[in-house]
């Protein structure tokens, strides 16, 4: 006869109690979603059906709970030209395009002391025009998990990603958006008119790498805004195994930081090999485009898992 009852039972190895959750079936499989789990852990299961085991007990590790590295933004270099957000001895995880519009003594990613959630700073974007008088450019206020690659001419080649395996569900933290009417625009973008735009976004990506021919490096994505030869990020990407995203239309409220969450979907069960994570106080500075004096403050970011 058919079986029925069916379950799963699990523990930690090494525990004696177990935990039951009901399966469900589908054609000759039978599966079951735990919550709850300890990041590297291992654990044992068992499957049975109304209380008789029916399979020998096998073991699974759940993964490791990995974090952003300088995720508060405490570290920083700044002794001279572009601002580095990793202290001396680290190893960089993450960059801006402070190394472009350094080259004109401006860094448009820096910290704030006085505006912050947790420790003593904050992140602080800040887009604006960055050079003399009328010679120069509109630059973003911006931060990525990478690498500035190289500067061509007035724009800007970047390696987008860092190594990471983990699967979590969500990304949170402390956030304050200020933006002013887009003034830097030119007709490049079309219907880019009234109020800036922030954003933040967050990718799980597959191990597949681009190679950049001017400086021979490999990274997940490459990223190069100048116009005849532009390379954007897709976010429909057949490399992306999971993707979230906030656009912040509006300023946030109040006159601190306030909570956000990113809720991260799903589009593959692979193992990701890298993330992807950028946040902009303009919404089109990939295009050089946005308000000058548009402002993001950014604090204590934390990936959740379930």
């Amino acid at each position: 006869s058919d079986l029925t009852g069916l379950q799963f039972r699990y523990r930690a190895q090494g525990a004696t109690d177990w935990t039951t959750v009901d399966a469900t079936v589908d054609g000759t499989q039978m599966s079951a979603a735990i919550t709850g789990l300890t990041a590297g852990t291992t654990y044992e299961y068992q499957a049975i059906c109304d209380g008789f085991t029916v399979a020998d007990v096998m073991t699974f590790t759940t993964e490791e709970a990995a974090q952003l590295p300088n995720n508060s933004f405490e570290n920083w270099q700044t002794g001279s030209g572009a601002y580095l957000i990793y202290g001396s001895g680290e190893s960089m995880f993450w960059d801006s395009g402070n190394h472009g519009s350094a080259t004109m003594n401006k860094n448009v990613t820096t910290y704030d002391l006085n505006l912050y959630h947790s420790g003593s700073r904050s992140l602080y974007m800040k887009s604006q025009f960055v050079g003399i008088g009328s010679i120069g450019k509109f630059a973003a206020g911006n931060i990525f998990v990478g690498k500035y690659l190289k500067t061509d001419g007035t724009d800007g080649i970047l390696g987008w990603g860092r190594e990471f395996t983990s699967r979590p569900t969500q990304l949170t933290g402390y956030v304050k958006y200020s933006p002013v009417t887009i003034n830097n625009n030119s007709g490049v973008v079309d219907g880019a008119t009234g109020m800036d735009k922030g954003q933040i976004f967050i990718a799980l990506w597959d191990d597949s790498k681009e190679t950049d021919s001017s400086t021979g490096e490999s990274w997940p994505k490459i990223i190069k805004t100048k116009s005849s030869d532009r390379m954007l990020f897709d976010s429909n990407s057949e490399h992306i195994i999971a993707y979230g995203t906030i656009i912040f239309t509006e300023a946030t409220e109040g006159d601190g930081l306030v909570p956000f969450t990113i809720n991260l979907e799903y589009r593959s069960n692979k193992r990701p090999s890298a993330i992807i994570l950028t946040c902009s106080a303009s919404y089109y500075g990939d295009y050089f485009c946005g308000g000058n004096g548009s402002q993001m403050w950014l604090d204590d970011l934390q990936l959740v898992y379930e």
